[in-house]
């Protein structure tokens, strides 16, 4: 019988299937980041802060893959934040672009902290996944709920 093929995994340095959640973490790590990178264009008054973002989900990556240490992220505490979704069908059907690209990074933040938590939990991936980066994912969510809903008040 014909095995399905494996990819090498760089975080344990084994052959892992492709159902496993390290690979469609990363997917989602990058859909963030591009989705952050569209803000950059749509909202270019936060512009400078959306580069950060960026370049910390880069060091994020970069610590899971080869232990390198990840970007400081105090800058995001100074960001605005809410937390609760009060603004959150008001966003979608906003005519706001920009908006909505920032209700959809919060969106894909959440994906992104579901696979982190379980990554988290797995023997082979722990060590990488720390409470510390995961509480900065966190307020990653609520920073881009807060521009989304002050973006559609504008």
């Amino acid at each position: 019988m014909e095995e399905f093929k494996k990819f090498h995994c760089m975080v344990n340095d084994k052959d892992e299937d492709y159902d496993n959640d390290i690979q469609l973490y990363f997917v989602k790590e990058y859909e963030l980041a591009s989705i952050t990178s569209n803000l950059m264009k749509l909202d270019t008054e936060f512009s400078g802060n959306y580069k950060n973002i960026v370049d910390y989900i880069r060091s994020l990556e970069n610590f899971i893959i080869m232990g390198e240490k990840a970007s400081n992220f105090d800058f995001m505490k100074s960001l605005p934040q809410e937390k609760g979704w009060k603004d959150d069908y008001n966003i979608i059907l906003s005519d706001n672009r920009a908006a909505k690209v920032a209700f959809r990074a919060c969106t894909k933040t959440v994906e992104l902290l579901y696979y982190y938590r379980r990554l988290s939990k797995k023997d082979d991936y722990k060590k990488r996944f720390t409470v510390e980066n995961f509480d900065a994912l966190l307020m990653l969510r609520d920073i881009f709920y807060k521009k989304a809903s002050d973006l559609i008040k504008e």
